[in-house]
């Protein structure tokens, strides 16, 4: 059986800035994944360059919207990290981001 290669578009930023946000997550998501599979040092990332720490902080976008849309609807920390199945200290780091998207 022969596998079939895919082809990255030539322009690659313009092709990615068609994607809605819940798919640049699961695509950033599906290539941190695929880096640490291949033993890759993920790269740094800077708040600097306008984007998340993606690679040191494993939540979607959608998550952090939905933790800090809890924390100011009255729900706790606690109560928080145990509905979404993470651990407390990510709660409070999302909490601590405060990134605003742009």
């Amino acid at each position: 059986m022969v596998r079939s290669r895919h082809i990255l578009p030539a322009d690659l930023p313009n092709a990615v800035s068609y994607l809605n946000d819940q798919e640049l997550d699961r695509l950033l998501s599906a290539v941190i994944a695929e880096q640490k599979r291949r033993g890759r040092k993920l790269p740094a990332v800077s708040r600097t360059q306008g984007v998340e720490v993606a690679a040191a902080f494993p939540l979607t976008q959608g998550k952090l919207n939905a933790i800090r849309a809890a924390f100011k609807a009255g729900v706790t920390a606690s109560r928080i990290a145990r509905q979404f199945g993470i651990s407390l200290s990510d709660v409070r780091r999302a909490l601590a981001s405060g990134i605003a998207k742009r």
